[in-house]
């Protein structure tokens, strides 16, 4: 069950179905499809949870002679992998990200334009196929957008750029529940919810994985060793406790629920220039979405994103914290929220109720995002309990960036009693 998972176009991606697509799409039945290139749009360690190919068309309609072209990505299921197909099954990720681009996203984009806000979020959705669990959107890398450098981490420029899209997200979302009826409280299976722990065992090999790479650490031993081992098997109800809806005080909102670095496109002016300049950047990857606190977004992009000095400055993280409050409560008072608009102290106490996510982040998601180029990096190597997984989690932690990071950070955590059981 543990062998590598190669790139693999699915046979019905054909000319027929992408002709159907860019018919409906373009409002033009005489489109006809003259070619058409497929190939494989991530390497390993850039996506888990899905394949990805990138898809380039050319087609002819009866008002232009003109052969045209049009770039495409398509997002699709393990449909190959009957043990990833399950795990993924059971976080009914393919569903939910298929209504994100189908119900959510352009309504969300429809309130943010309405309100006068014409910045883009997200990537256009040319189909959505629930049959084959499939969508196709535009390819942004056709208009320079791309990745940003995963094991550098973002500065600060790039941060506030973030937080400022994530919190008119987040606005814009609890408004657009408010209009529905409360229906996208629905999206309830997060990375940590009550329905499903397929991945919970990849947090509870990870904390070990950390407390075997603290025992043998000068600057750790093991205190942090003990500490960690002892707190494992509660990891995974404590990471659900701090994304469930308990207390009906807090602010409430769809969160995007895989927020890092990966799952944001940047486009930049000089794109080829030491002198580039940040352009603009759209989210990505919908897959993990639910209704939560924004403590879900927010620890999850601190903690796995950053340049490790900006993560370690708790005065910079205030700062940032404090600007998103300000752009949300903004955006919430201008989409005319009826509900109550969290003062940032209310935020500011959201956020360390919930601050396991903090950590849990840092021990599990952080250790992968800047895991060095391996061959290895796949699904299975998260979840796997095969000397191969093993040895991808010890890689994780033999990475020098991410083993400063948590000499610093646990002792950290462990003041704020995040390594106690409760």
């Amino acid at each position: 069950m543990s062998e590598a998972i190669s790139w693999e176009a699915p046979q019905w991606l054909n000319k027929t179905y992408l002709e159907d697509v860019l018919k409906k799409y373009l409002q033009d039945d005489t489109v006809r499809l003259q070619g058409m290139e497929l190939k494989p749009a991530t390497a390993k360690g850039e996506n888990y949870a899905s394949v990805m190919t990138r898809i380039k068309v050319s087609y002819k309609t009866a008002g232009d002679s003109k052969i045209q072209t049009m770039p495409m990505i398509m997002k699709c299921s393990y449909e190959n992998d009957p043990f990833v197909a399950n795990i993924m099954n059971g976080y009914d990720v393919y569903n939910t990200e298929m209504k994100m681009y189908e119900q959510v996203l352009p309504k969300i984009a429809k309130i943010l334009k309405q309100s006068g806000d014409n910045e883009k979020i997200f990537a256009t959705t040319y189909k959505v196929d629930y049959e084959r669990c499939s969508i196709i959107f535009e390819d942004l890398a056709a208009t320079n957008y791309g990745l940003a450098d995963r094991l550098k981490g973002l500065d600060k420029e790039h941060t506030l750029v973030v937080l400022k899209k994530l919190a008119k997200f987040h606005a814009a979302t609890a408004v657009l529940n408010e209009r529905m009826g409360g229906a996208l409280e629905s999206f309830q299976r997060g990375l940590f919810n009550r329905h499903t722990r397929g991945l919970g065992c990849m947090f509870e090999y990870f904390t070990e994985t950390c407390a075997n790479f603290a025992k043998t650490c000068p600057d750790l031993g093991v205190y942090y060793y003990d500490k960690l081992m002892k707190l494992q098997p509660h990891v995974v109800e404590y990471g659900i406790k701090a994304t469930s809806k308990w207390n009906e005080a807090d602010f409430y909102t769809l969160c995007h629920g895989d927020l890092w670095i990966n799952n944001m496109l940047m486009q930049y002016r000089n794109f080829k220039s030491s002198q580039q300049k940040l352009e603009n950047l759209l989210f990505v990857d919908f897959q993990f979405s639910n209704w939560s606190s924004p403590a879900v977004d927010l620890y999850y992009f601190f903690n796995t994103s950053l340049e490790p000095e900006l993560q370690l400055d708790v005065h910079f993280l205030a700062e940032m914290v404090q600007y998103y409050h300000s752009i949300l409560s903004d955006m919430l008072k201008k989409l005319k929220y009826s509900g109550h608009v969290p003062t940032l102290h209310e935020l500011c106490v959201q956020l360390e109720e919930r601050k396991f996510l903090a950590l849990i982040t840092t021990l599990t998601n952080q250790a992968v995002a800047t895991v060095d180029e391996c061959d290895d990096a796949d699904f299975h190597c998260l979840v796997d309990d095969t000397d191969r997984a093993k040895k991808f989690r010890l890689d994780c932690y033999r990475n020098k960036r991410h083993q400063n990071i948590i000499k610093q950070i646990l002792p950290y955590f462990d003041r704020c009693g995040l390594l106690d059981v409760q």
